[in-house]
């Protein structure tokens, strides 16, 4: 846990995007890296977490003509696929892969 920044999740990555346009790349970019695969559930189901936080700063001044600066932080979370095995027909190891993403689930 980071003092200033509260919890950390190892092997995340912070990227400072000027534009919405930018904001988007970041977006897609994460869910292109993200992990897919075919269950007897879903054609697609992913098989790991995404977090997304986007966090936005307003530089200003305040009726004292001191700086200021306003925060405001969005968090998108997509946990991965947690179907129940007895639904996929899934054997080897994507059941033990929906298994562990399961536990995770209960962290």
């Amino acid at each position: 846990e980071d003092p200033v920044k509260g919890q950390a999740v190892a092997g995340l990555s912070e990227r400072v995007a000027e534009s919405a346009e930018q904001v988007m790349k970041y977006l897609f970019l994460g869910n292109k890296n993200r992990t897919q695969e075919s269950t007897g559930a879903n054609e697609v189901s992913s098989r790991s977490h995404a977090v997304f936080q986007v966090t936005l700063e307003k530089h200003g001044k305040n009726e004292n003509s001191q700086d200021e600066v306003q925060t405001g932080k969005l968090s998108l979370i997509d946990l991965a696929g947690s179907e129940r095995a007895a639904n996929t027909n899934n054997k080897g190891m994507r059941m033990i892969e929906g298994a562990n993403i399961n536990r995770s689930l209960l962290a």
